[in-house]
């Protein structure tokens, strides 16, 4: 056992704690803050101790410990007297994070987790696909039942392989195959995800069978129930709910048993529309699921269920988001034979104005007759007409089914901003509640429930001499060739009142 001097301590923690590529004599001065002529004189003492040696590298000496180097430490009174301590240790420590990283590394694998449990079934190593998984799991039971913990232990004595579900925060409960390894008093247990399993015959059965149902329903609402019994084979599933976004919020289109109240659940609904993967979460009646209609790489709504388990396995979750493909694409196709029916109401609307036009030469009579016909036409619940008046000026002329709030905003000139943007574009201003500037529009009109707003510019040889204006209380979808259908009744209306006028 032998006494050092301080200097004698910080030389030999730098011996111990680097590399001797790194304890050349400039490098072990730089390294302790000492003097060259110093660290000679200690390292010589030193070696006459037979604590250090070295050995030459050129012309270089190395210094290192001597193996059977038995240092005590001296007392001091000043703090600095355990620096070569600290550094030891800190060496240490470093130098085993660094071993620890290098094997986290050799253990991480995206297709596999593997972690290491106790005697008391705490979970003590983990690599990263299995902490992703399973976050903030500490015991096998906060990720495994009973009866799969109880098989575990009994195959703990020898290596050997089970098949078990283990559960997720997010409620779903996977299958994996795991291959359990004893080492000592612990096991490493390596972990397969068996949810590429294909599907059994009933399941393929229901899924084909709610394809079919998807083709011949005559509604959303048919459609549904029809599938919910055949999903009643294979999971136990309490209400179903169907939501779609736009630019209002949340719209419920169906609702089966009961009502359930959309506020309480817009985060996770909003969650699962923009992440476009489903979102779990836990109720007083069980799990809730809500699982993002997708079309053409965005959501437009999500479809709500509510299973009585805690957790549903990950092949049952595999079913439902199949389930919800078949939705959105019954949801897609049903917007699109609407927006085939409003191009054959548009034609039939320039049909109508037409007619009107060419049996009367009243301006008025005009006006009134084909904001009638329009409306019905197009299946718009209320329309109006304005006119420039001196100093190019909006002034209302017709006007039908207003409520008495927006016709006495009418006849104040509230919307007259709103007007003035399609005679300054010089088009026809389409907004829904699915569109961006639906939320610039004014607070009136989504107030009484307004859905769709369009303004119709009424000119006579690119002179905009007034504006239609019809709007419905449901989303009226209209493709750009229905739009210029649209636009060609401003056309008529606009050569009327001119030929009128003279």
């Amino acid at each position: 056992m032998e006494n050092l001097s301080e200097t004698e301590k910080l030389i030999m923690s730098y011996l111990e704690s680097n590399p001797p590529e790194e304890c050349m004599l400039d490098k072990i001065t730089r390294g302790i803050n000492r003097s060259r002529a110093t660290v000679l004189k200690y390292l010589h003492i030193l070696e006459a101790r037979g604590l250090v040696t070295y050995r030459m590298v050129g012309r270089s000496k190395l210094w290192m410990p001597t193996r059977d180097a038995d240092v005590k430490t001296v007392e001091y009174r000043d703090d600095t007297s355990r620096a070569p301590e600290i550094i030891k240790n800190a060496s240490e420590i470093h130098e085993t994070l660094l071993r620890l990283l290098e094997l986290e590394r050799k253990i991480d694998d995206p297709d596999k987790l593997v972690f290491t449990v106790n005697t008391l079934l705490d979970i003590v190593v983990a690599n990263e696909s299995f902490r992703r998984m399973f976050p903030g799991a500490r015991n096998l039971e906060d990720i495994m039942d009973r009866e799969s913990i109880i098989l575990l232990e009994s195959r703990m004595h020898a290596p050997g392989k089970i098949q078990a579900d283990l559960r997720g925060r997010d409620g779903i409960r996977r299958t994996y195959s795991l291959f359990i390894s004893p080492v000592n008093n612990f096991w490493v247990i390596i972990a397969k995800d068996m949810a590429s399993s294909s599907f059994s015959k009933n399941e393929l059965e229901v899924l084909l069978t709610i394809t079919r149902l998807r083709t011949s329903s005559d509604s959303l609402e048919d459609f549904l129930g029809s599938a919910r019994e055949e999903l009643a084979g294979v999971l136990d599933i309490k209400q179903i709910s169907v939501v779609l976004k736009d630019a209002s919020g949340l719209n419920q289109v169906y609702d089966h048993p009961s009502s359930i109240k959309l506020e309480e659940f817009d985060y996770f609904i909003y969650r699962s529309i923009e992440t476009l993967e489903t979102v779990s979460w836990s109720s007083n009646k069980g799990l809730m699921l809500s699982v993002p209609l997708i079309t053409e790489e965005r959501a437009r709504g999500a479809m709500i269920l509510e299973v009585p388990d805690d957790s549903i396995s990950s092949r049952a979750l595999e079913i439902v988001e199949m389930f919800a493909d078949e939705v959105s694409e019954y949801i897609e196709l049903e917007r699109l034979r609407r927006e085939n029916e409003e191009f054959i109401r548009t034609l039939l609307a320039m049909n109508r104005v037409s007619e009107i036009i060419n049996s009367d030469e009243e301006e008025n009579r005009i006006l009134e007759k084909s904001i009638e016909a329009v409306i019905d036409t197009l299946e718009f619940e209320m329309g109006c007409i304005y006119l420039m008046e001196e100093e190019r000026e909006l002034k209302l002329r017709v006007q039908k089914n207003l409520p008495e709030t927006l016709s006495r905003m009418c006849m104040a000139g509230v919307f007259t901003d709103l007007f003035s943007r399609s005679i300054e574009d010089e088009r026809v201003i389409y907004i829904t509640a699915e569109s961006p500037e639906y939320r610039m529009i004014h607070d009136s009109i989504r107030k009484n429930n307004i859905r769709t707003i369009l303004m119709i510019p009424i000119r006579f040889s690119g002179e905009i001499i007034g504006i239609l204006n019809l709007a419905s209380y449901s989303v009226k979808p209209y493709n750009r060739i229905s739009l210029e259908n649209i636009s060609s009744i401003g056309l008529q209306l606009g050569s009327a009142i001119r030929k009128i006028k003279g």
